[in-house]
């Protein structure tokens, strides 16, 4: 099976959009889903390395691997909206008008969260809204591979309980 990506599109890419990032891969590989989180910056840091301290504490929290969340702040391209099966914007107010000035059209492509940053959401708030949706999605998907693995004979003795 090919592999599918989720990208998770923020302003800074430290923060919000490396929380999901990390969340969404480390569960996605203990589930063995195939598919994997990547995460871009609107206007990206440019410091190599930098990710949120409010992240580094949850990660390490939740023995989450910091890996998971990637290594630098990346510059948000037209390939990886292109390339990603999912796209996911932390904050519609914030990202929205930005993302179709930048990429026209693509704003109709996107799903909007409604997660603000640190400055407007205390970041426990935050997190815990991202981990709760991410999670969202985890399942979905995890419910989506069981329906696809069903075979046709069990399908059928499904559909005779249920009626």
């Amino acid at each position: 099976m090919q592999k599918k990506f989720i990208l998770f599109i923020c302003t800074g890419n430290i923060y919000r959009s490396r929380f999901a990032q990390a969340i969404f891969n480390f569960h996605a590989f203990q589930h063995s889903l195939c598919w994997e989180a990547f995460s871009r910056g609107i206007v990206a840091s440019k410091t190599p390395g930098l990710l949120s301290p409010f992240v580094k504490e949850a990660l390490i929290q939740k023995n989450i691997p910091l890996s998971f969340a990637g290594t630098d702040p990346v510059q948000l391209h037209i390939r990886d909206l292109q390339n990603a099966t999912l796209r996911i914007a932390l904050r519609e107010e914030e990202h929205k008008e930005p993302l179709k000035n930048l990429f026209p059209g693509w704003e109709k492509n996107c799903l909007f969260w409604h997660v603000g940053d640190s400055n407007l959401i205390p970041p426990e708030r935050a997190l815990t809204m991202i981990e709760s949706a991410t999670l969202e999605i985890i399942d979905t998907l995890l419910q989506i591979e069981k329906e696809k693995n069903k075979s046709p004979l069990v399908c059928a003795f499904e559909n005779i309980i249920h009626k």
